[in-house]
């Protein structure tokens, strides 16, 4: 398909429902006028022995500059032919146009070929006609008690272990030095709480062996998934001295506890507070699962790709690291480290994917049905959030506004009425 805009011929392909391949032509006449405009700047900015500045000869600049104004001329006609090209297509790229088969000889037109990729075209032919089971909100007196031994232990105390052998969910100082060919190794000295994982098992062992102030060596085995690949499996001696160690003291679950923790007369209400949250949560998850399989059913109906660019981005935010494999590089990860990113990734791959077809889904509907968030929604929800936590709705504005949370909030308004319009075309039982 060939479409003129302004003076350029441009070619659209579409190698996969999501990229675009554009075969564009500049004809020679814009391709002097760009050139005659990068001999004016350079002229203007030259300084040789003998010539004002900005009095420079054309043949004198052919001379000396003749490569930097070919290729400068090139940059900017490519540069500016593939906006206008871009523009007047009405694509909107999501990826960094690729440029290839490039043409070009002085005095003709320039020939080029760039291929980007763009957002899916989500059509969601049907969203309607699936059915969907909502879980049962059970809650029983086990997760209430949980919840209550998690706010017990939030509020307890570290007392010295004085006497006896640390266990499990105590809190240990160790001095650990490496034992080996350097007589001068320095021992590093680490806190944690026995049973969390911050150490491997090994050594938790060694350290229960011990009381405050002793100390021993011990042979240890790395795990075979240690993150050190160097350090995994092998066995090593270390000389552990536990400096020392402290248990938690819990407060009694009663009366004075709940008014300790400030807005609660007694047990009762603290206990159907934390009931009304455990019911809320499961709630939440019942819906989670909801709209899990409406919105399953519905990428099932209508299936389409996301674009590689776009997963590749959300993988990066995911993992904290940039998307593009030259940028990790660069930034001076060994092998090792470089192996497991990519294998973090490629485990985080189908849930990148799903993720953003969920977002896609969402915002198409947003825009087709008219669902996004209003002002007032917006206002709405700052207000519940303020009354809820106490403050003045202009300070929770600020505060949101300022962490950059209120483009989320706006998102989950939105998210919020696109599931209750599907919840309306479908069947919830």
């Amino acid at each position: 398909m060939a479409v003129a805009s302004t003076d350029l011929q441009i070619t659209v392909q579409e190698p996969a429902s999501t990229s675009r391949r554009l075969s564009i032509t500049v004809p020679r006449d814009r391709v002097r006028r760009t050139r005659s405009a990068v001999m004016a700047q350079i002229a203007n900015n030259a300084r040789l022995p003998g010539f004002r500045k900005g009095k420079l000869p054309p043949r004198i600049l052919e001379q000396r500059f003749g490569p930097t104004i070919e290729q400068e001329t090139l940059d900017r006609v490519i540069q500016q032919a593939y906006r206008e090209a871009v523009e007047s297509q009405g694509l909107r790229p999501i990826s960094q146009g690729s440029i290839d088969n490039v043409e070009y000889e002085p005095e003709s037109d320039v020939r080029f070929d760039a291929e980007f990729e763009v957002q899916p075209e989500v059509e969601l032919a049907r969203v309607s006609g699936f059915t969907a089971t909502r879980p049962a909100v059970e809650i029983g007196p086990d997760e209430i008690e949980a919840v209550l031994d998690r706010v017990r232990d939030e509020q307890g105390s570290w007392e010295l272990l004085e006497s006896g052998r640390p266990g499990v969910g105590d809190q240990v100082t160790v001095e650990i030095t490496q034992q080996g060919d350097d007589p001068e190794s320095e021992p590093r000295t680490y806190r944690f709480v026995i049973g969390e994982g911050q150490a491997i098992p090994d050594v938790e062992q060694a350290i229960q062996s011990l009381a405050p102030g002793e100390e021993g060596v011990f042979t240890v085995r790395f795990p075979e998934d240690f993150p050190d690949a160097a350090q995994a499996g092998r066995e090593q001696q270390l000389h552990i001295r536990l400096a020392g160690a402290e248990s938690k003291r819990l407060p009694e679950l009663d009366d004075e506890f709940a008014r300790s923790l400030g807005e609660f007369e007694d047990l009762a209400a603290l206990r159907s507070r934390v009931e009304q949250d455990v019911r809320a949560e499961s709630e939440r998850r019942s819906e989670a699962q909801v709209r899990g399989q409406i919105l399953e059913q519905i990428l099932d109906g209508n299936r389409f790709e996301v674009p590689p660019s776009m997963v590749e981005r959300y993988l990066g935010a995911m993992t904290g690291h940039a998307d593009s494999e030259e940028h990790r590089t660069r930034h001076e990860h060994s092998p090792e480290e470089l192996q497991r990113l990519e294998q973090m990734r490629e485990v985080l791959r189908p849930q990148a994917e799903y993720q953003l077809k969920r977002m896609l889904v969402v915002e198409r509907l947003a825009d087709r049905e008219g669902l996004r968030a209003t002002q007032d929604e917006i206002d709405a929800r700052v207000e519940e959030i303020a009354r809820r936590n106490n403050h003045e709705a202009s300070q929770v504005w600020l505060q949101l506004e300022k962490s950059g949370q209120l483009q989320a909030l706006e998102a989950e308004i939105t998210e919020d009425k696109v599931f209750e319009y599907l919840k309306s075309q479908n069947t919830v039982v």
